[in-house]
């Protein structure tokens, strides 16, 4: 779903990810905001490991963004609250998928 397809949620995104990054002290290279999902260029943190780095930002992310989510007119479906829509209550895949950067050209590539 299309959960940062808005400017208010590009912009909570960006700065959840600035903090976390000030947080793990980990280098930010590059990164690209879609609607429905973000790429980041990494480096290794000097605090913890990119699978917490990772984790902390996507549900800092998404409490910021749900609670913002759940405000809804009066007689709306609340999408959270149907057991078979249940697939759609998640923000982010429960996983993130990393590629190791060797190389400067490789670097510049991505």
């Amino acid at each position: 779903m299309p959960l940062l397809a808005s400017t208010d949620a590009r912009d909570k995104f960006l700065k959840i990810l600035s903090e976390v990054r000030d947080r793990y002290d980990v280098g930010l290279f590059g990164y690209v905001v879609m609607p429905e999902h973000v790429h980041l260029l990494i480096s290794e943190p000097n605090i913890g490991d990119p699978s917490e780095v990772i984790a902390v930002l996507k549900q800092r992310v998404s409490r910021a963004l749900r609670g913002r989510r759940k405000k809804h007119k009066r007689g709306q479906m609340r999408l959270w609250d149907e057991p078979k829509l249940a697939r759609y209550a998640r923000f982010w895949q429960r996983r993130f998928y990393d590629f190791n950067v060797w190389s400067v050209k490789k670097k510049n590539e991505k």
